[in-house]
């Protein structure tokens, strides 16, 4: 098997060396067979912590009750291993009560959530698949480890993580896996804003958005402001920006922008996207210069052309010119900000007016410049703001 960083053969290599084995686990595996660069290793070994702890000289404990030691590595890689272990009862559908650590490696495959993921490799010993996750990954199938209600159960963001790889990695679902997890997609409601976002973020940026319809239609995310039955198809055709696929889902799905951010505790910088996006909305084929100095002056041009993507794409209304006439004004350097104004609002103070007015003043020059760019000169934005009454 290609693609396995030298440090990561050496933990191994270091860990038989004292006795112990170990290997490369789930997601790594899996992205590995798929012919795709991991984004990261996770080790699993027989070892106890405090045998990890002992081998490796810098180690930290980043999650010691189950089991995981990060081992820095030379280069000052972080890489977890893992105690194999079992799992007794989960105390929220998210949490395991207690872990037990195990000697037997396939103990410790049989308790993740899906085939594909379930997963070990080293060189001295090859694959370990217990479970058929090698075939799966060739029929492109996602097949829950044992008995799917049980896996949904101990975990609910398993179900979000189903569909989420259904997404990422264009596979079906196994038949008895889909139904369990849409007839327990309402335990969903018991796991965190911040895990489900993570997810829902990763999935929307997949090959194939609209796999998530079913989940919502079946109420999985209702406890985060989000219901409706409307198809995602569309999404696939925009760019994978994150931002603009977020904004144009809670669009198609006509979603209160406030309670979505509020429940999912959604980043700033995503809301002020969705709301700066929401306001440069009255674009359209026949918007002028002025109408598109409007939306620069409250947005960058990178904006203006998502929203020509989303508008093309989503609403089949071509709107492409109008990031062309954008870059044609930005270029040309016509104003349309107050910045821009050829008076400041110390000017403004000067010709008399005082506070509030002065930003009043301003905003009056600046809609009149945008309307005709050849008076944003000091003499008739002087002459103009003569005439104005406050």
């Amino acid at each position: 098997m290609q693609n396995i960083p030298f440090e990561i053969e050496k933990i191994i290599d270091t860990l038989y060396e004292n006795g112990y084995e170990g290997f490369i686990v789930g997601g790594c595996v899996r992205d590995i067979l798929l012919k795709k660069t991991p984004h990261d290793f996770d080790i699993t070994t027989n070892a106890l912590p405090e045998n990890v702890k002992a081998i490796f000289p810098k180690t930290v404990d980043t999650g010691i009750k189950h089991g995981t030691v990060t081992v820095i590595t030379e280069n000052n890689t972080p890489v977890e291993v893992t105690t194999y272990r079992t799992e007794t009862e989960y105390k929220d559908m998210r949490h395991p009560e207690n872990v037990v650590f195990v000697g037997d490696i396939k103990e410790d495959l049989s308790r993740r959530d899906f085939t594909v993921n379930a997963l070990a490799y080293n060189k001295r010993k090859g694959l370990i698949d217990c479970f058929g996750g090698e075939n799966d990954l060739n029929h492109k199938i996602l097949r829950a480890v044992g008995d799917p209600y049980k896996r949904f159960s101990e975990d609910a963001l398993r179900i979000l993580r189903l569909f989420r790889f259904s997404s990422t990695l264009s596979f079906s679902m196994e038949n008895k896996t889909y139904t369990a997890a849409l007839k327990l997609c309402k335990n969903l409601k018991s796991i965190s804003a911040e895990r489900v976002f993570s997810e829902l973020s990763k999935l929307l940026l997949g090959d194939n958005p609209d796999v998530l319809r079913p989940l919502i239609k079946n109420g999985g995310l209702e406890s985060f402001g989000i219901t409706g039955n409307k198809s995602l198809k569309k999404l696939s055709l925009l760019p994978k920006n994150f931002e603009l696929r977020f904004f144009a889902f809670l669009e198609i799905y006509g979603l209160d922008f406030d309670t979505v951010f509020s429940k999912l505790k959604v980043k700033n910088s995503v809301k002020k996207y969705c709301e700066t996006a929401e306001k440069i909305l009255f674009l359209n084929k026949k918007s002028g210069d002025y109408q598109i100095k409007l939306a620069l002056s409250v947005c960058d041009i990178s904006l203006i052309k998502d929203i020509s993507d989303y508008k093309t794409v989503i609403k089949n209304t071509d709107i492409s010119e109008i990031y062309e006439k954008a870059k044609r004004i930005i270029k040309s350097n016509e104003p349309y900000k107050i910045s821009q104004l050829a008076l400041s609002g110390n000017d403004i103070k000067n010709l008399g007016f005082k506070d509030k007015q002065v930003g009043d003043v301003l905003n009056i020059l600046c809609e009149a410049v945008r309307k005709n760019p050849k008076i944003n000169s000091p003499e008739k934005l002087k002459k103009a703001a003569g005439k104005i009454k406050l």
